[in-house]
């Protein structure tokens, strides 16, 4: 949930209720409202509904939920003769930007508009790390030609709410925005710079803006930039933007955008969702015609049409919550009214009961306990040159020691032998958690897969001593004895490792560590260690 607060007595003027109406209505739309001063009141927004984030976008839907409107405002749209020139920044490569004029400004308005900023920044935006927004004075801007391009160090510009011209480098450690946001921000010794095409900074996103171009009461024009590091991210977040904006009476003018992504901004994507009304019926247990669907569609403020026994839905740019039918099926749940629909007791009771990988885990670890290993627990986050193969590495990492995601528990477990090699021998441990490991047929190049490690260290240790233990722990998972073949790797010794085999399916690796990774590691007794791919497990058991 998100909470905002407004003034109470403009948004109660703009719907045109009473508080105690406001707050019913409210509720049916999945927000709660509370009275915290005079004239000021909280609302509690639900998180996916990044258009009601402001006044102007309550306002819009609790007007489609009373009937009072219906289906998707008009906003006026116009071309203008802004270019927004998007170079290389690798950072945070995409940006746009789009004009709105006719803004009247006051106190309370200014207040709003930069609360609706920041929840957006927390929400869509992820802290700034996904995106960030920036809100100009468009009359304090004396070019038409913007560029969003990497800016040096040793550049300077006066920032927000300061008077003297400061160096970036300055910006970024002495000023407070600069020592929250320069890590998500710097990068090889440059930062993400919106300025005009003479080179003048208007602001460095996601950090702070120009002093020169702050909005005040006199600004009646904005020129509003959104960068990040995900386009459709980037573009959803300024159509909400200048649509809650039009909402309350500004016109939104189009900025011309010189990029390998898109030509002009804002885009105002509209996206066109088709299902048949049963799917819809089904969901919510209702028994709606195809126009009935369309009528509750159009009071949450979208258009819609009835094709026969099927209906279409056309998504505002605003509502960036609906993605597929079930999300239709939630608004028209909504428009209908929850308080119309009576319970019913449920005809199927069923018990809870272990998730597989749950009750795996727990079985291996009884039988590993009980061989007399003590189980360990270590971080995700790994220093990268302790690993080897392919891993995922940090960029910006906060500490050195922690800039990488360990692709196997064998490095943690060494890692916690070094830490722990004076204590009483032997040293039996084993840990059971997840990894990151690279599968290029996953949308991000990565997954997450279970495993487990088993070590032990002596004076003297041998593949053996931890083979035994390994044999009766598979048996006793799977019922079957594994088989073992000899492989190579560089971490262990050549003859002393092998790969566990059951029903031709790899469960995982075991071996004499080699002493020159217990050298790297700084271990100066012998370890022999273990992998099992529990995923594998439970594909023969």
């Amino acid at each position: 949930m998100v909470t905002i607060v407004v003034k109470e007595s403009k948004i109660l003027e703009k719907v045109k209720l009473t508080e105690k109406e406001l707050e019913e209505v409210l509720f049916n739309l999945k927000s709660e409202t509370e009275k915290i001063g005079e004239d000021e009141l909280s609302i509690e927004i639900n998180a996916d509904r990044l258009d009601m984030l402001s006044s102007d976008g309550i306002s819009r839907a609790v007007k489609g939920f009373l009937g009072v409107e219906l289906g998707e405002p008009n906003y006026q749209v116009i071309d203008t003769d802004y270019k927004l020139v998007v170079e290389k920044v690798s950072q945070r490569p995409y940006a746009l930007a789009a004009v709105v004029y006719d803004v009247n400004l006051d106190d309370d308005f200014i207040k709003e508009l930069i609360q609706f900023q920041e929840k957006l920044h927390d929400t869509i935006g992820r802290k700034r790390k996904k995106v960030a927004i920036g809100i100009h004075d468009l009359g304090k801007i004396r070019e038409k030609e913007i560029h969003y391009r990497l800016a040096s160090l040793n550049e300077s510009f006066v920032p927000l709410n300061q008077r003297v011209l400061m160096g970036i480098s300055d910006v970024l450690t002495h000023t407070d925005q600069g020592k929250l946001y320069a890590n998500i921000s710097l990068f090889n010794g440059t930062v993400p710079a919106i300025a005009e095409a003479s080179g003048d900074i208007l602001s460095l996103p996601p950090i702070i803006n120009s002093d020169r171009t702050k909005i005040d009461n006199n600004t009646s024009k904005l020129f509003i930039d959104v960068t990040g590091t995900n386009f459709d991210a980037v573009a959803e977040t300024l159509d909400i933007i200048v649509s809650n904006l039009a909402e309350g009476g500004s016109k939104i003018g189009r900025v011309n955008v010189v990029s390998d992504y898109s030509n002009f901004s804002p885009i105002m994507r509209h996206n066109r969702l088709e299902f048949n009304s049963m799917d819809i019926n089904r969901r919510l247990g209702f028994s709606l015609t195809s126009e009935d669907i369309v009528h509750y569609l159009r009071k949450s403020r979208m258009e819609a049409e009835a094709i026969v026994d099927k209906v279409a839905v056309i998504v505002p740019q605003y509502r960036v919550d609906i993605m597929t039918y079930t999300d239709v099926a939630e608004d028209v749940g909504m428009m209908y009214g929850y308080q119309k629909i009576s319970l019913k007791k449920p005809g199927l009771s069923e018990m809870g009961k272990l998730n597989p990988m749950t009750k795996l885990e727990r079985n291996f670890r009884e039988l590993v306990i009980g061989a007399g290993f003590q189980e360990i627990f270590s971080l995700v986050l790994i220093r990268g040159s302790l690993l080897q193969g392919n891993y995922v590495s940090i960029v910006n990492s906060i500490s050195e020691e922690y800039n990488a995601v360990r692709n196997s528990l064998i490095w943690t477990s060494l890692k916690f032998l070094e830490k722990n090699q004076f204590a009483r021998f032997p040293i039996k441990i084993f840990e059971v958690g997840e990894v990151v490991v690279r599968d290029e047929s996953t949308d991000t190049g990565y997954r997450n897969e279970n495993r487990s490690s088993l070590a032990i260290m002596d004076s003297k240790v041998k593949y053996e001593d931890l083979q035994s233990v390994l044999h009766q722990v598979i048996k006793g998972l799977t019922g079957k004895y594994p088989i073992y073949s000899p492989i190579t790797m560089e971490f262990l010794i050549g003859g002393r490792a092998s790969r566990l085999l059951l029903n031709n399916q790899c469960l995982g690796i075991i071996g004499e560590v080699h002493p020159n990774t217990l050298v790297k590691y700084g271990i100066k007794y012998p370890v022999v260690i273990a992998e099992i791919y529990l995923e594998k497990i439970t594909e023969v058991m």
